[in-house]
């Protein structure tokens, strides 16, 4: 029914349909040919208004760039060939297309090949065949085959005794020597499920946990051992472990088996629930802080993602992560090299590039101003920097909460301060950025203090190492001409006091404001935060993911009630 459409559009991938069944076995209906529509209509890789106008979870799941970060931090090699087994409606496969020289993408489905085809209209490097991988006749092998939320359905499209192990066999053989196979999956154990949120295949709470014995449906996910076990049985020699948060279809961060979270403060973690949040008991976002401090995280990921290969050479890059709710020019990905290097990229070129430069330019400003820099340097499109064994000058900090030294806290906060003010030269206060927003401020000489000719407005506690020589800093990202020094010590402070909770009962932050005669501009510094977010972040892709995320704490209290009074109806009946 495509055909016209495919026509008018003259796309460069090439469509195969040699071993096409003429029927499409997995569909979600006709909501797949409004996306095919839209992607259509659309410029690739641009669906976030275009979600907005048709929101619904299908649309919002199929085009989200979101789904690209399960992979588009990881490096690969230049010149290399990639086998994407499953590409549904290419949520991936223009990324892939992108980094390598070469994709080969096989889908089940003619409609949703269509989607990709048409969403990859753009690539010569794609061939897309239709087909059942293990009818089709490749001819060659591959550098890296990704299995992106595609192992789990074996059961249905691999008629054997062992569908697992035997599909992984044959991917195997698809594979060059020394090639990598990168294979996400959901845990059968994740945290999401033991708080009650349904199995997301056959959306039945509890459904893995009870070894899948409600639904007939021939699907499972594996916990971390078992699928460790299975690869293994199936002829990989080495493997390593990503746990991506909230999940692999959403990532936002991608920890792994050799840098897992060691504290509650959970960055970039927003949990969301499909179809719904009804059937809760639990917040997991609570959880995680004895989760880790038991040191249990990788047995309750909700997802993994693992490397798997003959050669020991794995686990290159030991955490991700991505900023991907900015807007285009400001998204970038970090990606932590094992303890040699930290790497910086912009996920959208060339206009992100742009702004990695721009961050080397301003830690080389500050540099000039005497202030001590962790130093980065570009190489290719990467802005590189030595690994520092440190701690960040916000875990001394916490150390320093924990322990109760308000004086020694309070010394901290001098030398911040300090080092805000000699990070740029001083104007005159009428030049005050404030009044020239259109926040309807007054001019007032006095309120202000100190007008810094250029902000940093990344002077955060995290974005510093504490070392025995001093405070050396990071990843200066942001500034704003003409701003108050004060205001770069507001930003500090709230970031600081609104990831740990546990820190307003040893010092408030009332008593800082007042030492630091924060209290008069509060106000006006939370409008200007408000106004410089506004042009950082995507406010359409922010609504998009927090419309899933929403979740009433009420749920987890009515769920929980249900439960008593139905256990004592049945105690009653006794």
């Amino acid at each position: 029914m495509y055909e016209e459409l495919i026509r008018q559009m003259n796309p460069l991938p090439n469509l195969i349909l040699d071993w096409y069944s003429g029927q499409d076995i997995y569909s979600e209906g006709d909501v797949e040919d409004k996306i095919i529509h839209i992607i259509a209509e659309t410029p690739p890789d641009d669906y976030v208004d275009a979600i907005y106008a048709n929101f619904d979870w299908s649309t919002f799941y199929h085009l989200t760039h979101t789904r690209q970060n399960i992979l588009n931090w990881y490096p690969f090699e230049a010149g290399s060939q990639v086998l994407e087994i499953g590409c549904g409606m290419g949520a991936i496969t223009n990324m892939l297309c992108s980094r390598c020289a070469h994709v080969t993408a096989v889908e089940l489905s003619l409609k949703r090949a269509t989607a990709t085809l048409l969403r990859c209209r753009e690539r010569d490097n794609l061939d897309i065949i239709v087909g059942n991988l293990n009818d089709v006749e490749f001819g060659r092998q591959y550098d890296y085959i990704t299995l992106i939320g595609v192992l789990e359905y074996q059961g249905s499209y691999t008629d054997r005794a062992n569908p697992y192990k035997d599909f992984l066999r044959k991917v195997k053989t698809l594979l060059k020597p020394g090639g990598k196979l990168l294979l996400a999956i959901e845990n059968q154990y994740g945290l999401k499920y033991w708080c009650g949120a349904r199995e997301d295949h056959t959306g039945i709470p509890f459904e893995g946990m009870n070894q899948y014995s409600v639904s007939p449906k021939k699907v499972r996910t594996f916990s971390g051992a078992s699928l460790e076990n299975l690869i293994r049985e199936s002829g990989w020699k080495h493997t390593f472990f990503y746990y991506p948060l909230p999940d692999y279809k959403l990532p936002t961060v991608i920890y792994s088996q050799e840098h897992l979270p060691t504290d509650e403060n959970m960055l970039n973690m927003h949990p969301y629930y499909i179809p719904d949040a009804s059937t809760l008991i639990a917040d997991e976002r609570r959880l995680y802080a004895d989760i880790i401090h038991n040191h249990v995280f990788a047995f309750f990921a909700n997802s993994f993602l693992v490397e798997c290969s003959d050669d020991p050479q794995v686990g290159a890059v030991s955490f991700a992560s991505l900023s991907s709710e900015r807007m285009p020019e400001y998204r970038i990905a970090t990606r932590f090299l094992g303890h040699e290097k930290v790497e910086k990229f912009a996920l959208n070129l060339p206009s992100g590039q742009r702004h990695i430069e721009m961050m080397l330019k301003n830690e080389q400003a500050l540099r000039q101003q005497g202030l001590q820099i962790w130093e980065s340097r570009l190489a290719r499109n990467l802005a590189v920097t030595p690994y520092c064994e440190s701690q960040t000058w916000e875990q001394h900090l916490l150390t320093l909460y924990d322990n109760g030294e308000i004086s020694l806290i309070y010394t901290v906060l001098d030398t911040l301060w300090e080092e805000i003010t000699r990070s740029a030269p001083a104007v005159s206060w009428d030049q005050n950025i404030l009044y020239t927003l259109g926040l309807n401020i007054l001019p007032d000489e006095g309120k202000y203090g100190l007008i810094l000719e250029t902000g940093y407005l990344d002077m955060l506690f995290r974005n510093a190492f504490y070392t025995e020589n001093g405070i050396y800093w990071f990843d200066q990202e942001w500034t704003l001409e003409n701003v108050p020094a004060k205001y770069v010590l507001y930003r500090a402070l709230t970031q600081f006091y609104s990831s740990w909770k546990r820190v307003h009962e040893i010092l408030p932050v009332g008593e800082i404001l007042l030492r630091y005669d924060l209290l008069p501009p509060w106000k006006d510094f939370q409008a200007l935060d408000n106004l410089f977010a506004g042009v950082v972040v995507d406010p359409a892709q922010l609504a998009e993911h927090r419309f899933f995320e929403t979740v009433d704490a009420q749920i987890h209290i009515t769920n929980i009630q249900k439960l008593i009074r139905h256990n004592r109806g049945e105690n009653n009946e006794e």
